[in-house]
C-alpha cells in the first residue's frame, strides 16, 4: 500500500489551492441509525465479505467517499480532493463558499443516510463530516465530467483513472445523492445527461438505450446504475402460468448445448440485464438474445456490490443482478461457452483469456438466491423446445454434419448431381424420338395413318445406296445370292440364302416380292 501511494504521489497533480478550514472544537460522533429510518448506504453483509476470492472486491484501493474508509491510508488523494473541489466551483459558475454552504444546510440529513455499527472506528464532529461531505461531493462530480468532457483536466494517470471508476462503485464507498443534487441544482438537466454518457462508458453500452434518469428516485451513484440496468416491471409481473406445467426452478443447459440442440443466440437491442427473450423460428432453430455486456478487472466488483446492496433491507427486493448473474451462470461452464457468446457479440471480453471469463462469472454466481420470477417465460419456453425429441435430435444431428461452411457446399453439389442425373435418366428412356417427316405429317393430317407410320419406319431404317444399284436393283423381282469359288467341291455347291438387308432396304424391291 505504501508503494501505491508514492506512486500516486507522483501522478496526481498537487498544484491546489488554499482549502476553507471550518472545523471547530466539538467531537460529535455519529450515531447509529435506528432501522425505521431506513438507511441508505450501509456495509456488506458479512456473509458475501467470507467468500475468499472476492475479499478484495468491497475495499477501496486509490480513493475514500464517506466515513466507512476516511483513514490515512487513503490520504493522499485527499489532497487532490481539494483541488478537485476548486475546479468544480469554476465548472459550475459559483463561488467556492457558496457550495460548501448547501452541502452545509443538508449535511444532517445525509449524516442519517450511513448506517454505522459498533465497530465503526470514525468519529466526526459537524464541520468535519460537512467538509468530508462537499470535497467528496465536488470530486465526483469533477471526475465524471472531465471523464466525460475533457480527460486532460483530470491531472491523473488512465491506470489511476481506471482505479477511480472501480472505487466509486462500491457499496461502502458511497455519497449520498441528495449531497450531490445540491452542488449540480444549477445545471441538473445537463448532469443528467453527462451521468448518462459516463455509465455507458463503464458498461460499454449505448446512449441511447439508456433510460432517463431520475434524480428523485436515485439514492447514490451504485442504486442509478443498478436502476439503469434492471427493469423492476420485468421481474414483478410473471408471465407464466404455473398450471401449464412451469416450475420455478429451472436447470438450463450451457451455451455449448443449446448452441447444439438448435438454439442460437443473438444480442438483444435493449441494454438492460432484464432484455433476455426466446424466440422460435421455423421448425428446429431457435434464436435466444441476451444483452451485451463487456467484462475488465472492474466488472467482478461492480457486480459483486450491487448484489450486496440488494440484499441490504431498504435495498430494491427484485434481486434483478442476482438474477441475471445465476442465469448467466448457468449458460457457462467453460471457455468453449464463454467463445460461444463472446463470438455472438454478447459478451465483450477484455479481461484475458476465455476461461478467466468462464471463471469469473462462477465465483460471482456462488451462494447467490434468484428471483423465481426472473425470466419465467424465457425458461418456461426453453423447456419445451427441450421436450421436443425430434427437434433435439435432428439439430443435433445438422450441428454435427454441417457445421462447416464446405461441408454445406458439398451436401448442396451432391444434391444437384442427383437432381440432373434423374432428369437425364428420364430424358433418355421416356422422351420420344425426333420426327423428321413430322412438318409433312402435320400438313396432311387426314391422310392414312398406316402408310404415315410405314413410310417413318421405312425413312428411318433405310440406307444410301449408288445410283448404279439402284437401276440394277428395280429389275430384280427375286434375289439369289450365290456365292461361287473355284476349285471348290461339290460339297460347296452354291446356297440359297436371304436377300442382304441393304437389298430389302429398298422400296421398290419390297414391294416386288
Amino acid at each position: 500500500m505504501k508503494a501505491l501511494e508514492r506512486t500516486m504521489k507522483k501522478d496526481v497533480d498537487t498544484n491546489q489551492r488554499g482549502c476553507t478550514s471550518q472545523s471547530g472544537d466539538t467531537e460529535i460522533p455519529i450515531v447509529v441509525i435506528d432501522t425505521e429510518t431506513k438507511p441508505k448506504i450501509q456495509r456488506v453483509p458479512r456473509m458475501f465479505r467470507g467468500v475468499e476470492a472476492n475479499q478484495n472486491c468491497y475495499d477501496p484501493l486509490v480513493v475514500s467517499i464517506g466515513p466507512f474508509y476516511h483513514s490515512k491510508e487513503l490520504e493522499i488523494m485527499e489532497e487532490h480532493k481539494c483541488t478537485m473541489a476548486h475546479q468544480y466551483a469554476e465548472y459550475a459558475g459559483q463561488s467556492y463558499d457558496l457550495l460548501y454552504n448547501k452541502v452545509k444546510a443538508i449535511a444532517g440529513d445525509a449524516r442519517n443516510c450511513f448506517s454505522l455499527d459498533s465497530s465503526t472506528e470514525v468519529v466526526l464532529d459537524e464541520e468535519k463530516f460537512t467538509k468530508m461531505m462537499f470535497h467528496d461531493g465536488c470530486f465526483i462530480l469533477q471526475f465524471i465530467q472531465c471523464f466525460v468532457n475533457d480527460y486532460k483536466d483530470l491531472n491523473m494517470k488512465l491506470y489511476l483513472a481506471a482505479f477511480v471508476k472501480r472505487d466509486l462503485l462500491l457499496l461502502e464507498n458511497q455519497l449520498p445523492f441528495l449531497v450531490l443534487r445540491e452542488l449540480m441544482s444549477s445545471k441538473e438537466n445537463e448532469w443528467k445527461k453527462t451521468f448518462s454518457t459516463f455509465f455507458t462508458g463503464i458498461l460499454v453500452l449505448h446512449s441511447d438505450s439508456l433510460r432517463e434518469i431520475d434524480f428523485d428516485k436515485c439514492t447514490h451513484l451504485l442504486d442509478m446504475i443498478h436502476t439503469l440496468l434492471i427493469d423492476k416491471d420485468a421481474l414483478s409481473a410473471p408471465k407464466y402460468n404455473r398450471k401449464s406445467g412451469s416450475t420455478d426452478w429451472f436447470s438450463c443447459r450451457s451455451a455449448k448445448e443449446l448452441n447444439a440442440a438448435g438454439i442460437h443466440f443473438r444480442p438483444s437491442q435493449g441494454q438492460q440485464f432484464t432484455d433476455v427473450q426466446f424466440r422460435s423460428s421455423f421448425i428446429l432453430i431457435g434464436f435466444l438474445k441476451l444483452p451485451p455486456i463487456a467484462v475488465d478487472d472492474s466488472t467482478k466488483s461492480m457486480l459483486l456490490n450491487m448484489v450486496a446492496y440488494e440484499a441490504c433491507p431498504d435495498a430494491p427486493d427484485d434481486l434483478g443482478v442476482s438474477s441475471y448473474l445465476c442465469f448467466m451462470d448457468s449458460l457457462i461452464d467453460h471457455a468453449e461457452d464463454v467463445k460461444e457468446l463472446r463470438s455472438k457479440g454478447i459478451l465483450l471480453n477484455f479481461l484475458g483469456s476465455d476461461q478467466q471469463v468462464a471463471d469469473l462469472f462462477n465465483q460471482i454466481a456462488d451462494n447467490l438466491v434468484a428471483n423465481p420470477s426472473a425470466y419465467a417465460e424465457v425458461k418456461n419456453k426453453l423447456q419445451r423446445h427441450y421436450k421436443s425429441k425430434i427437434k433435439i435430435w435432428l439439430a443435433e444431428w445438422l450441428h454435427t454434419h454441417f457445421t462447416s461452411p464446405w461441408t454445406v457446399l458439398a451436401f448442396v453439389g451432391a444434391i444437384f448431381a442427383l437432381v440432373l442425373s434423374v432428369i437425364q435418366t428420364y430424358e433418355s428412356k421416356w422422351r420420344p424420338g425426333p420426327s423428321v417427316s413430322g412438318s409433312t405429317n402435320r400438313s396432311t393430317g387426314g391422310g392414312n395413318n398406316e402408310s404415315e407410320e410405314l413410310n417413318v419406319l421405312v425413312d428411318l431404317d433405310r440406307r444410301i445406296v449408288s445410283e448404279e444399284e439402284n437401276k440394277q436393283l428395280d429389275s430384280l423381282d427375286t434375289a439369289l445370292v450365290v456365292e461361287a469359288k473355284a476349285g471348290q467341291p461339290d460339297s460347296a455347291k452354291p446356297k440359297i440364302q436371304k436377300v442382304p438387308l441393304r437389298l430389302r432396304d429398298n422400296i421398290n424391291f419390297n414391294q416386288g416380292t
